[in-house]
């Protein structure tokens, strides 16, 4: 496998280092001085030394995108990187850049893993592709900045939602017991999965149904309880439905900024909601739920597609992996 390409570059400093180091040289040679030649000798060792230590300093320090990241398209937000040391000693003057992003470290400490937030805006909704990360070091004398390009998996990609929008939409309701209050056409629905009660989810109490089979091993009847949850008599939810009427001339993505736009709404005026999107749906109320909702928006098929990405790395992988790393690949 192809190794990644790195990065070496000469900093203001190291510029000027040189030109220094060459003028020292000629002055050398032209009067013949045994001290110029060994004061040249070490600016030389100082270069190489440079370059050396800030290659040696990148030695093992891994890092990581954590996956299931969301943000909001178009909107400045972080995204989460991790640096971890497997080293008995400190680096030191870390760098990463992320295309226009970038972000200085400048001190890691031996066998320690930090979590460092690097400013990133998502164009599009979807999964967009990331640029490959690379981490550099300009340590000890910040002549020489040497970097290496890490490629982040696509399945470590963070989802993007749909951008925050203010369209004035018409939400139907629903009452408690489900009726639609808007004397539109109900559908039927089917059981999709069963989630367990959230941490903050009042209870109004747990029912005891009776199912309508028996068991004919033991003869007797099961009994299957029904979580039911605290609503107010006079609440109402509002629907946003992939399907509704209004929404049927729209495309995709205006389909989703406009149930966006609606979650938005449902969730500063504190209302219950509910979200119906194709093959899912999500219930909630103010903020309860959001980050569920937010997520299906955000991975519903078709994606846009995306530009391509600029990558200055080969399609392999690194050669030698951390066991760290072969971890992250495999989940």
């Amino acid at each position: 496998m192809s190794r990644p390409p790195r990065e070496v570059r000469l900093s203001r400093a190291g510029k000027v280092f040189v030109v220094f180091t060459v003028a020292v040289g000629f002055a050398a040679v032209n009067t013949g001085n045994n001290i110029l030649f060994l004061l040249v000798s070490l600016m030389l060792a100082i270069m190489i030394l440079s370059g050396l230590a800030a290659l040696l300093n990148l030695w093992r320090i891994d890092v990581h995108v954590p996956p299931g990241q969301l943000l909001n398209a178009g909107e400045a937000a972080v995204l989460q990187i991790e640096l971890r040391n497997d080293r008995p000693w400190g680096a030191w003057l870390l760098e990463l850049q992320l295309g226009p992003a970038r972000v200085s470290w400048p001190y890691l400490g031996a066998r320690t893993t930090v979590s460092i937030s690097l400013p990133w805006t998502a164009a599009e909704r979807g999964q967009p592709p990331l640029p490959d990360l690379l981490l550099g070091s300009s340590f000890p004398f910040a002549f020489v900045w040497r970097g290496r390009y890490r490629a982040i998996p696509s399945a470590h990609w963070p989802w993007v939602a749909p951008a925050p929008s203010r369209w004035d939409v018409t939400l139907p309701t629903q009452d408690v017991d489900g009726a639609q209050l808007d004397h539109g056409a109900g559908g039927q629905g089917d059981l999709l999965w069963l989630r367990p009660r959230e941490e903050r989810e009042p209870l109004q109490r747990v029912l005891w149904r009776r199912c309508v089979w028996r068991d004919p091993e033991i003869g007797l009847a099961a009994y299957l309880p029904v979580v039911v949850r605290e609503r107010d008599a006079d609440e109402e939810v509002w629907v946003l439905d992939w399907n509704a009427p209004a929404l049927a001339a729209w495309n995709t993505e205006e389909r989703l900024r406009a149930l966006r736009a609606g979650l938005d709404r449902a969730v500063a005026e504190g209302r219950a909601w509910s979200l119906r999107l194709p093959g899912f749906s999500v219930d909630g109320r103010a903020g309860q739920g959001q980050l569920r909702a937010l997520e299906a928006l955000a991975r519903q098929r078709p994606l846009p597609p995306y530009p391509p990405v600029d990558r200055r790395r080969a399609a392999a992988p690194w050669s030698r992996l951390s066991a760290w790393q072969r971890g992250a690949r495999a989940s």
